[in-house]
């Protein structure tokens, strides 16, 4: 399937009952994201991202307007507990990524559906398998909060995400057009 010029692909990807749950065990540790950190650490990573749509905001509103935007997106449509949005830091305190965990809102489903809103490693922490263990953290998050289901996609063009999903016993779903805008 070849995207149009305004569309690009997206592989969402599906944890439900039967998919494996990740093991406990992590290298990383896990607390809130202060929001200070969390805004720079975004711009970060929409600065080198994969997707389509990132790099497109970032050219049109600058790397910090981008982050700022992408953030305000998540009050009206998601609905997440404060310590869900995590910093992601070795043993030793350096931070490595943060992964951004919500519910949608207003859906009526019950259980509820969750979603990984947004994750990223830091580009200088790449390559090295924590995006994995993000998604491993932010798989027992919403799990263990009680959701049905967690519904992510990526786009089709970042091959260390789709290897993550894949890793980590997401069920994929056929691919499909996003608007870039």
């Amino acid at each position: 399937m070849m995207p149009h010029q305004d569309y690009y692909l997206k592989i969402p990807f599906v944890w439900e009952a039967g998919c494996p749950m990740p093991s406990q065990d992590s290298c990383l540790r896990f607390r809130p994201a202060p929001a200070e950190w969390l805004a720079e650490a975004l711009s970060k990573v929409l600065e080198s991202s994969l997707d389509p749509a990132d790099l497109l905001a970032v050219a049109e509103h600058g790397v910090h307007q981008a982050a700022a935007l992408l953030l305000s997106l998540s009050s009206p449509h998601f609905e997440q507990k404060p310590d869900w949005w995590q910093l992601a830091e070795t043993q030793a305190g350096e931070p490595v990524g943060f992964v951004l965990c919500s519910i949608f809102a207003h859906n009526g489903r019950k259980p509820p559906e969750g979603t990984i809103f947004y994750m990223g490693v830091l580009p200088a922490h790449r390559g090295k398998g924590y995006g994995r263990l993000l998604l491993d953290e932010a798989t027992r998050t919403l799990v263990g909060s009680g959701v049905s289901r967690i519904l992510c996609d990526t786009a089709a063009c970042n091959a260390p995400m789709i290897a993550a999903f894949r890793q980590a016993g997401y069920v994929e779903k056929a691919p499909w057009e996003r608007p870039l805008r």
